[in-house]
């Protein structure tokens, strides 16, 4: 017998406040580092550069992350209205952003002082050196040669207007344009300001990632330097202060839990540091390692428990504080004149961004993940979002660009749906429906701009583990899942010495298990202590006798004590849990009071009255939302940019040359499957949170029978009624064919859509890509989706149905 369970979204992790409060700032966020560049992938696809994230969050950032996928998925299921759904009491999640939110941008520069930790020819094993170790100042960017290099952006004045009109302008109008006039942006770019250190201070990569925690210090010094400047240019501290409260409308995590997310809560809403030079991402020639890669992340140098006075209290950066840097060594101050309000969310880009890495950096500030493979610890996977997104390929282009990324790609319909963006039809699996669709990236009709189809909820076979040892075959079970309180009750007789095992993974600080006793009858009850009760921080609230049991014990069972007070005659388990961030939860057997058993988990054999709890055998079955996501992709506003998307034809011979070619429109149909948390096909190939269903699944190969990279491979996924032309690109200098396709209007999931292998059959494929990583696998629910009509002005009609 298994356990059947239903969750709204798990997120796999342990301590949250514990682990914050742990980290060493001289580490970076573990797996976690940007994403790699194009030019990174070995011309021959023999060798391509890991892909780690470049959204990185602290430890206790997961949990709002948790409320929010709840909040989301909740809203898909009941419907509602609002910026804000309430999941839980005194929680919810921000499943909308409307408005015009403010950002507030510092352009920083390098000195050319040397921190005593990051000496000239530092260098990490397997990282590019740096050529030079001073700077750098702004507009030093070398002036690329146009005869061999048409894919880097550049120009000879990066000045606060050209930010202004980045910001303020361009990403307003992209930002504006994606949200259909919901969203917007405003707010101020600073003058260039110059902090001491020279960029290897606070760039290079000494704990062996992409992104270190250096980089915070940046965050720190370049406020703390804008602040002194404001004062020597005779501001006072009470003008400064005013004018850095007008970057602070929102209570971000909804620290006073009332589920207003547009209110003050202390720090800065979103903050921005743009630095002089190059981005690693990009592969900077000049600093190499040192270049800091675009990224977004928490400066988390002040611990949580500090903050704003009257405000939330989630650590950060005092905006203006200073102090001694380097004491043994350079012996630098930095000036030192906090204002009160406060820094935490950042991101961060390179002096020569084009807009395409300003808009994916603000996407991560808004919530969403990265699509492409992030999965570095394999080397590096691919998976087929591509150029079908912004937050994964994000560099545009059009004919005539002088670079390429100085054009976002657009979001796709499931990011404008994690938004509140999305105007869009809801089908249900086995009902027959038409829906009529506007272009992805049309900005105004009526029509829909997106079509979501709700499958039966996804079961997932896990397993708890094993009895105990010396248990019988089952064992009692507390379930998972968010905002529980499930129980099991038994009568004693009488107080004494109460033993038993158990095993728990349980959200630290946040969900506990009870052993509860009773003189009553089961009226009313108190905690007991027991002998592994969390003696930690309450962050939930839910233990305030301190009686409560959080924590893990790592898959192992453990032993159990505690004394139940003289008079009990009555005792229960209790298990509870908060709106958000489930684990595994609370296992119990082998209970006995003074060495008489009270019960056992075995069938037919038990003295416990079970409210929630049950019994298990360490098998069960969990239930995950999932869905069909259509997006109607025409040539129709920034999807014109699908027409000229960019390659490398020849990176050994040619590294900063690309050519062109184009994606073909229609229905892109995406499943979502809310039992994974990212897209990373190389750890799960055929799988992940958010991927394409691929039209025309049959490979593409490069000349050398090697499998084209997964951006090639994916330019025809879209389904729909015309036939696709063929391509000529090139890989290592070699011509290599995209066939001619058929057109495919009908999506039927019962067919396959999804290969592990090809004629070179299963197992590893020669050269890198490899076959799992294409498309995606899908389940047989036996739903169609038919494409029946594309209008002139890119309306598409599309019919949900059953197979027959």
């Amino acid at each position: 017998m298994t356990l059947r369970r239903s969750r709204l979204a798990v997120v796999a992790s342990t301590s949250l406040v514990a682990a914050a409060l742990a980290l060493p700032l001289t580490a970076s966020q573990s797996g976690a580092a940007p994403a790699a560049p194009a030019a990174s992938a070995a011309p021959s696809g023999e060798a391509a550069a890991p892909r780690p994230t470049d959204s990185l969050t602290m430890p206790w950032q997961a949990k709002y992350e948790a409320e929010r996928q709840v909040a989301v998925e909740k809203r898909l299921r009941n419907g509602g209205s609002g910026e804000s759904q309430k999941i839980g009491k005194d929680t919810y999640g921000r499943v909308a952003q409307s408005g015009t939110d403010k950002i507030f941008v510092v352009l920083a520069e390098f000195g050319d002082t040397r921190h005593s930790a990051y000496p000239d020819g530092g260098t990490t094993e397997g990282q590019e050196p740096a050529t030079t170790y001073d700077g750098p100042l702004h507009n030093e960017i070398p002036k690329p040669d146009r005869a061999t290099d048409n894919s880097t952006l550049w120009q000879a004045d990066y000045d606060r207007k050209h930010y202004r009109d980045m910001y303020f302008n361009r990403m307003r109008t992209f930002y504006e344009q994606q949200s259909s006039g919901e969203y917007s942006v405003d707010g101020d770019v600073t003058a260039w300001v110059k902090v001491p250190f020279n960029q290897a201070r606070y760039g290079r990569n000494t704990c062996g990632d992409i992104v270190c925690n250096n980089t915070w210090f940046l965050i720190r010094d370049g406020l703390a330097q804008w602040t002194q400047d404001r004062l020597d240019a005779g501001q006072s501290m009470e003008q400064i202060q005013a004018y850095l409260k007008t970057f602070d409308q929102q209570d971000r995590y909804d620290f006073d839990e009332d589920g207003d997310f547009s209110e003050p809560d202390g720090y800065i809403d979103h903050f921005q540091v743009v630095h002089a030079g190059g981005d690693e991402a990009d592969g900077d020639p000049t600093y190499g390692e040192d270049a800091i890669w675009s990224h977004r992340w928490y400066a988390q140098i002040e611990p949580l428990g500090t903050g704003p006075a009257d405000g939330a209290q989630l650590g950060g950066v005092n905006v203006g504080e200073g102090g001694v840097s380097d004491a043994s060594g350079a012996n630098v101050q930095i000036p030192d004149n906090p204002t009160g309000v406060w820094v935490g969310d950042y991101t961060i880009q390179p002096e020569n961004g084009g807009l395409s890495v300003f808009a994916h950096e603000f996407g991560h500030d808004l919530g969403l993940p990265d699509l492409y493979d992030t999965s570095g610890n394999t080397g590096g996977a691919s998976n087929s979002v591509e150029f079908w997104s912004l937050m994964s390929q994000s560099r545009g282009t059009l004919p005539g660009d002088p670079g390429i990324g100085d054009r976002p790609q657009p979001f796709g319909a499931w990011e404008k749906f994690q938004l509140g963006w999305l105007d869009y039809d809801v089908a249900r699996a086995g009902r027959s429906s038409t829906h009529v669709l506007r272009p992805g990236q049309s900005t105004s009709g009526s029509a829909a701009n997106g079509l979501i189809t709700i499958l039966p909820d996804k079961e997932v076979v896990s397993q708890l583990g094993e009895p105990a040892a010396d248990g019988g075959e089952r064992f009692y079970y507390s379930t998972s899942g968010n905002d529980l309180d499930t129980r099991m009750t038994a009568a004693v007789d009488g107080g004494g010495e109460l033993t038993a095992t158990t095993r728990y993974d349980i959200e630290e600080g946040w969900d506990y298990a009870y052993l509860e006793a009773s003189s009553d009858g089961g009226e009313t009850f108190a905690g007991v202590p027991t002998s592994v009760s969390f003696e930690g921080e309450d962050a939930s609230g839910l233990n305030p006798d301190g009686t409560g049991i959080s924590g893990t014990t790592d898959g192992a069972w453990v032993d159990l004590t505690a004394t139940l007070p003289a008079d009990t005659d009555t005792i229960r388990f209790r298990y509870r849990t908060d709106s958000a961030f489930v684990l595994s939860g609370f296992a119990v057997d082998n209970v006995a009071v003074d060495g008489e058993t009270v019960g056992t988990a075995e069938e037919g054999d038990t003295a416990f009255e079970l409210d929630g709890f049950t019994t298990s055998t360490g098998t069960e079955v969990e239930e995950f939302l999932n869905a069909y996501i259509v997006d109607n992709r025409q040539y129709v506003g920034r999807d014109k940019q699908l027409k000229h998307l960019y390659n490398f034809p020849d990176l050994e011979k040619k590294p900063d040359t690309v050519e062109f070619f184009r994606y073909a429109p229609g229905a892109l149909i995406s499943y979502w499957d809310t039992s994974y948390t990212d897209n990373n096909v190389g750890d799960h190939p055929g799988s992940g949170q958010v991927l394409p269903v691929d039209a025309h699944p049959d490979f593409v190969h490069y000349a050398d029978d090697t499998l084209a990279r997964t951006r090639v491979n994916t330019a025809d996924s879209a389904f729909g009624l015309r036939r696709i032309k063929a391509q000529t690109l090139s890989n290592a200098g070699r011509e290599f064919t995209v066939p001619a396709r058929r057109a495919q209007p009908v999506f039927d999931d019962t067919r396959p859509w999804w290969f592990d292998s090809d004629e070179h059959g299963v197992g590893t494929h020669p050269g890198f890509y490899q076959p799992g990583w294409f498309g995606v696998d899908v389940p047989q629910t036996g739903t169609t989706i038919r494409v029946v009509k594309v209008a002139k002005n890119g309306n598409m009609t599309v019919k949900v149905g059953r197979s027959s």
